[in-house]
């Protein structure tokens, strides 16, 4: 006698996969947004830091 090994229903898969692939995704978009925020903030203070110096900021 062969025991009938069951596999998950691809519906099932596509179920749980989906979200967990979307979750993942608006993670890495939103890491990716604050760094490049980050970088932009920090490129901005190096431009404007030596007028912070002489008083005209």
């Amino acid at each position: 006698m062969k025991k009938e090994i069951r596999r998950p229903d691809s519906r099932t898969m596509i179920r749980t996969a989906v979200p967990v692939a979307a979750a993942l995704f608006v993670f890495l978009v939103s890491a990716v947004y604050i760094a490049l925020r980050m970088i932009s903030n920090h490129n901005y203070n190096e431009r404007w830091k030596d007028y912070d110096e002489c008083g005209l900021g």
